[in-house]
């Protein structure tokens, strides 16, 4: 077992990007979620009525879900930029440290 943890900045701040292109996407059904509730009017007896409204009801839900993903993802996505830069500034410091020792 190797003692030390191997990570690439590089391929960090790239998982960052994907994260932040996902957090996009996850929006957009978002708003698709929403959107499903107005495709049908209901009909006049009240069984359609109540069935309309349910549908609504859970495409909020639905919808309400999806954009706190979509939020989650666009912090997950700032927190692994943010570790990158920190491992990049920690290894430059380190460099500079041992430049001085050597």
């Amino acid at each position: 077992m190797e003692p030390f943890i191997m990570i690439e900045p590089e391929a960090v701040t790239g998982a960052s990007g994907a994260a932040a292109a996902l957090s996009g996407e996850a929006a957009a059904h978002g708003g698709q979620a929403a959107a499903s509730s107005a495709v049908v009017p209901p009909g006049l007896e009240e069984i359609s009525a109540a069935n309309a409204a349910k549908i609504v009801e859970l495409a909020t839900q639905a919808s309400v879900v999806i954009e706190a993903g979509a939020a989650l993802h666009a912090t997950h996505g700032v927190a692994v930029g943010t570790s990158a830069a920190i491992v990049d500034l920690a290894d430059a410091l380190n460099y500079a440290a041992i430049g001085e020792i050597l």
